[in-house]
């Protein structure tokens, strides 16, 4: 079975949406996509990295930090 990354992208991306306050731009920007118009592309001078590391932190600790659920992963 070949890998597919964006299976664990889009977990990351419903995350930010369900767990977390964070703003469309800076979820998108995680995930390396094009967010916004061109205008306020040009207009929007930062990258998020400080809000980027933070979330980041919190994500990582999500997905290692010991649960009781198991979830199989086995393809049918």
């Amino acid at each position: 079975m070949k890998e597919r990354p964006h299976g664990f992208r889009s977990s990351l991306r419903v995350w930010l949406a369900e767990a977390t306050d964070t703003p469309h731009d800076v979820a998108e920007m995680m995930l390396a996509h094009v967010a916004g118009t061109s205008v306020e592309r040009a207009y929007r001078r930062t990258d998020y990295l400080d809000r980027r590391r933070v979330l980041l932190e919190k994500w990582a600790h999500h997905v290692t930090s010991a649960s009781d659920t198991i979830v199989s992963m086995v393809a049918k």
